[in-house]
């Protein structure tokens, strides 16, 4: 079977297809073709060798992916159309401390499964997790109701894009998100997205007290980190509480205490691997199927490259920068 490896740290190039043998099954595992597979910053970082907890090279990236059970089981017979989780059996994030989803075939334990709404396409299901799960998680660890408002940082990147969707469906009373150019802001604002500031114009700060009259926001979802982080905080309203995923802007910030003391915020961190069991990996699914089956929310696909063009699909998200996910067709 085809599968995108690399067999030291380095740069794009490293990046090889390459066959090996297809996985034998063992146990409840079913075989699944994999179709479209996600390429995300953690690919390019790992590759780079700056995870030390991830798997020792040769290693096969992918966190994931969307593809077809070949060999099944009642509950997933062959031909079912499936979005392979982020998460493996053991609950940690695939293509992280194991080989990810860059390969032809999968076998995976049905608990890594679930199958893929009519209302998406394969490239969308591809698409799913990692915004989506993501920014579900985080808008349930900031306790979001209906009614309350929302900054989603990064309109363009998938936690980000997801955020915005999801609060908007799920009934907020505004939502606010950020693009870090005017190329990017226009792009959004083309697809019908409102109030995204324009950070080469203002600041997060600035653009949420123009939007929000002074008040500030209840929640910021921010999975971009680096001093975006601080400006993120002061833009809170009072009790408003920011929730950190990502910070592939950096992982330092500046940040007023007077903020948290005079105003009652919260930050709070989320992650996902190792954090939930497959019960709570299942609740979150819950929400977002439904969302799903609706078409109340649904994934971007910026570009999709063929599996031998993986270095320039890496490239083009990390140099590039796209307004949606980066896939690969296997």
């Amino acid at each position: 079977m085809k599968v995108i490896q690399f067999t030291e740290y380095g740069a794009y190039d490293q990046l090889k297809l390459t066959t090996l043998p297809e996985p034998a099954l063992s146990g409840s595992q079913l075989l699944v073709k994999v179709t479209f597979a996600a390429v995300n910053p953690v690919d390019n970082t790992i590759r780079k060798g700056l995870i030390p907890q991830a798997k020792k090279p040769p290693m096969i990236l992918g966190n994931e992916a969307a593809g077809i059970v070949v060999k099944g089981n009642a509950d997933f017979p062959a031909g079912t159309r499936v979005i392979i989780s982020g998460f493996t059996a053991q609950g940690t994030v695939r293509g992280i401390t194991t080989d990810g989803a860059w390969q032809e075939y999968l076998a995976v334990e049905p608990s890594e499964l679930v199958k893929t709404p009519d209302t998406l396409t394969d490239e969308e299901a591809a698409a799913a997790f990692g915004g989506f799960f993501s920014a579900m998680a985080c808008l349930n660890r900031a306790e979001f109701a209906p009614g309350k408002s929302v900054l989603s940082l990064g309109v363009g990147g998938s936690v980000g894009n997801a955020g915005v969707q999801l609060a908007t469906a799920l009934g907020a009373s505004l939502v606010i998100t950020t693009a870090g150019s005017a190329a990017k802001a226009k792009i959004a604002e083309d697809a019908g997205y409102t109030n995204v500031i324009n950070l080469e114009k203002e600041s997060i700060r600035e653009g949420v007290m123009r939007i929000t009259g002074g008040k500030g926001v209840d929640i910021v979802l921010d999975s971009i980190g680096g001093q975006l982080t601080g400006d993120a905080i002061s833009s809170l309203a009072r009790s408003g509480i920011i929730v950190n995923i990502g910070y592939s802007a950096g992982t330092q910030f500046t940040a007023n205490i007077t903020d948290f003391v005079w105003k009652g915020l919260q930050m709070r961190g989320q992650s996902l691997s190792g954090w939930f069991t497959n019960e709570q990996q299942q609740a979150v699914w819950g929400q977002l199927l439904t969302l799903f089956s609706k078409g109340a929310i649904k994934p971007i696909v910026a570009r999709i490259f063929k599996a031998d063009e993986a270095p320039a699909a890496q490239q083009f998200l990390i140099e590039d920068r796209p307004f949606g996910k980066v896939l690969l067709q296997f």
